[in-house]
């Protein structure tokens, strides 16, 4: 009686044993595969390296612009770009009607042909052969020139060429458009703004740091910043200056740049992350 309990308790134990291992394992997979798939800050930088416990608030800061502004008074004939549009330099954001500067070309340059014909007409009093300019010497052909009227012309001909760009606003660089002011049909001013270009190429984040917390800062480090708007975005940047004062908030500012500032604009807030050497 006694080995039959004995063994039908065994039995039991065996039993027991057995259903606790899978359980166990059932449990644990899960979490495992959800660890895994997770996305972290952490993804953005080495295996051998990771995101510390200090952060701060940022702003980033285009440090290469332009407000580009009109050079006459006339009216506009048209703007070709809006806010946010990527411009490539020289690309025209707007354009002035330019009819009278056009017009004043043409006259210039049918001025110029008669003032060549003149000039030929004085090579040949002086004795030489005007379709042989070669061989007309320089003191002879100035005198031409000035006679015929023709170095007037030429120097009425850049200046009206030159009048002509002024009606013209290209693109400095290259950027992204902001701040869009002018609008077809009104009348420009001289030194008015017609927009901003930004070069999103050179952009710094800007942030305060305390005071005890200035030692993780130096300048070449490596940091992290992720925009308020998209949190999911990581950007990595480099300390490249450190303001000497500290406020009577007990912060230091800190400027470093911005590797690759694509999808960033100026002003924008952001979280800058430490990180941590192994």
């Amino acid at each position: 009686m006694n080995r039959i309990l004995i063994i039908t308790a065994g039995v039991l134990l065996l039993a027991g044993c057995g259903q606790t291992v899978p359980q166990q394992a059932e449990a644990d997979s899960p979490a495992d595969s959800a660890a895994i798939s997770q996305p972290s800050v952490t993804d953005s930088i080495e295996s051998s390296q990771s995101v510390s416990d200090i952060q701060t608030m940022g702003r980033v800061v285009a440090t290469r612009y332009a407000d580009v502004k009109f050079e006459a008074a006339l009216p506009v004939s048209r703007v070709m770009v809006h806010n946010g549009d990527h411009v490539k330099q020289g690309q025209l954001l707007a354009q002035l009607d330019a009819y009278r500067q056009e017009n004043a070309i043409e006259q210039i340059q049918r001025e110029m042909e008669q003032a060549r014909l003149k000039m030929k007409e004085v090579i040949v009093d002086q004795g030489y052969d005007p379709e042989q300019m070669g061989s007309v010497p320089a003191n002879v052909l100035h005198i031409a020139e000035v006679k015929s009227g023709y170095q007037l012309a030429q120097s009425k001909l850049a200046s009206a060429r030159h009048e002509l760009t002024t009606t013209r606003v290209p693109a400095p660089f290259d950027g992204v458009v902001a701040n869009v002011t002018a609008r077809a049909g009104q009348l420009s001013q001289v030194g008015e703004v017609v927009c901003r270009i930004i070069s999103n190429q050179q952009m710094n984040v800007e942030f305060p740091v305390m005071e005890t917390d200035l030692q993780h800062y130096g300048k070449g480090t490596r940091i992290l910043i992720s925009p308020v708007a998209h949190a999911d975005k990581v950007y990595e940047a480099t300390v490249v200056e450190i303001n000497p004062i500290v406020s009577e908030q007990g912060t230091i500012d800190v400027r470093a740049a911005i590797s690759s500032a694509d999808g960033l604009f100026d002003g924008m807030h952001v979280t800058v992350m430490t990180i941590n050497e192994e």
